[in-house]
């Protein structure tokens, strides 16, 4: 029978005495039953039904900090459950606080888990189930996803979703992740997009030091994210930059002594943290870095045709069909699933050719013929529509090479070409532009003589109403930019 201060408590054939001031405090099960005039609240015997005795003595053992003796008796077998005091950390020297209270959830299996979760919901005990959130790992949040969804705690439920989307690649991964049904996958990569939609720039501010900055709408300045860029990325140019799933992926480059290098690192906006990635095959530098369908391509280089493909769930690079001829001083992007390079050179001169890689058949092709030539251009896409920023046009009638900022768009369905804008006292050389919101953020300098190269200069190409606009705030120092578009975190 319970007492004033301990409370007996049934589960089937096995009956537990604990503490009642831990059970009333934690559990609002409990707290319900002993102010509501029930008669389990008066001395009897409380009897609990459906629960299995690992989950219920999981939440015990929460409740109390405290193990569980067993002592038999002839009718069942008795749990006598005590509450931990502090005079038991000081005879337990070996075992401190911390490691008290550990339960072991990230060894649990699913079944321990399914209990733990079913036996903290019926007892609403809020502590624990706080707990489960912030004990997540890869290998307890598909569990307790499925679990928390059996027993109605969505806040369970929305902290395992947030943590399979913070650690996406890592999912990606794993068996049981990949065996997960199809909805699944898609409602955390969903999630792994929610947020605010930054514009970022990855900036070289001095030899020994990058950062990754965010543009601040309102102001017009520049916010240091969080996040120590590695050494193995600094003093280094050429490199390649694209992003994926949320992910920012630096590649290659090469450093101030002419070395050229392998090595891919990618920043995750939800961690703030950098990670050094498998390396390519190929030492590479001069090359284009694109997102397609689920991959990375990392295409061509400086005297380089071959062509290499990432699947961040292998976490592995792999020959792909290599470029038609090497190409220099060319651009690309990707547009509905296919690579599109325009521009540059190749051995035997100018390229005037559209290149068209389709990665199901793995082939290039040439798509059509560019009516001017151009280099050193940047590219983005909207849609069917290839835009080329900047770069150096030559003129065919001058025979000159003209290198202002101009906005060029391509329309793969159509094949048409159309010159959008152009500003001769903008330079189109050294530019980096990125598509974020309704318009391309570029960044370009001023060709005016008293200026020339040193005054940087910020615009919006709006694609919806063909403005192009002055921005508030271009970063004032730094080299090496690379504008990019991300979501982050509204925490941030």
């Amino acid at each position: 029978m319970s007492s004033l201060h301990t409370v007996q408590i049934l589960l089937g054939s096995r009956c537990y005495y604990v503490p009642r001031e831990p059970l009333v405090a934690q559990s609002g099960f409990f707290q319900a039953l002993f102010r509501s005039g029930m008669k389990e609240s008066s001395g009897e015997v409380v009897t609990l039904h459906g629960l299995s005795p690992e989950g219920f003595e999981a939440v015990l053992q929460h409740i109390t900090g405290g193990p569980i003796q067993e002592s038999s008796t002839a009718h069942a077998a008795q749990y006598v459950i005590r509450t931990i005091t502090s005079q038991d950390f000081l005879d337990t020297e070996s075992c401190p606080l911390e490691e008290s209270l550990d339960y072991g959830f990230q060894d649990m299996s699913q079944g321990p888990l399914q209990a733990l979760v079913e036996a903290a919901s019926y007892l609403q005990v809020q502590g624990l189930l706080s707990l489960l959130q912030s004990s997540l790992s890869p290998d307890t949040c598909l569990d307790l996803l499925e679990a928390s969804q059996l027993h109605g705690q969505w806040d369970l439920v929305h902290a395992a979703l947030n943590y399979m989307a913070t650690h996406y690649h890592l999912m990606l991964r794993r068996t049981d992740f990949q065996e997960s049904p199809e909805t699944l996958k898609d409602s955390v990569l969903q999630e792994r997009f929610q947020g605010s939609p930054a514009l970022l720039v990855l900036s070289q501010q001095s030899d020994d030091c990058w950062v990754l900055l965010q543009h601040q709408d309102g102001s017009g300045g520049w916010h240091c994210l969080p996040g120590d860029v590695p050494q193995s990325m600094l003093r280094v140019h050429g490199y390649g930059a694209a992003t994926l799933n949320n992910y920012l992926f630096v590649a290659g480059g090469c450093r101030e002594n002419g070395q050229e290098i392998s090595a891919v690192h990618s920043y995750n906006p939800r961690t703030g943290c950098w990670s050094q990635e498998s390396s390519m095959n190929q030492k590479r530098y001069n090359f284009r870095l694109l997102a397609v369908c689920e991959a990375l391509y990392a295409v061509g280089g400086q005297s380089l045709r071959n062509m290499e493909c990432y699947l961040p769930a292998q976490d592995t690079w792999t020959p792909v069909s290599p470029l038609p001829e090497t190409l220099v001083e060319f651009s690309a992007c990707e547009s509905h699933g296919k690579i599109y390079v325009v521009g540059g050179y190749t051995p035997k001169g100018r390229n005037m050719s559209v290149l068209r890689y389709c990665p199901l058949a793995d082939e290039w092709s040439v798509f059509d013929i560019c009516p001017l030539h151009v280099r050193k251009q940047q590219m983005v896409s909207l849609e069917e529509t290839l835009f080329l920023v900047g770069g150096c046009v030559r003129n065919e009638q001058s025979r000159q090479s003209e290198d202002f900022l101009s906005v060029r768009s391509y329309n793969t369905i159509t094949r048409s070409w159309s010159c959008l804008k152009e500003n001769t006292s903008k330079s189109g050389l050294s530019v980096s532009c990125a598509l974020h919101n309704d318009g391309i953020y570029i960044l370009s300098r001023d060709m005016n003589y008293s200026t020339v190269g040193r005054h940087r200069v910020f615009l919006k190409y709006c694609v919806f109403t063909d403005v192009c606009e002055y921005v508030r705030g271009a970063p004032s120092e730094g080299s090496n930019m690379q504008l990019c578009s991300m979501y982050l975190p509204h925490t941030i």
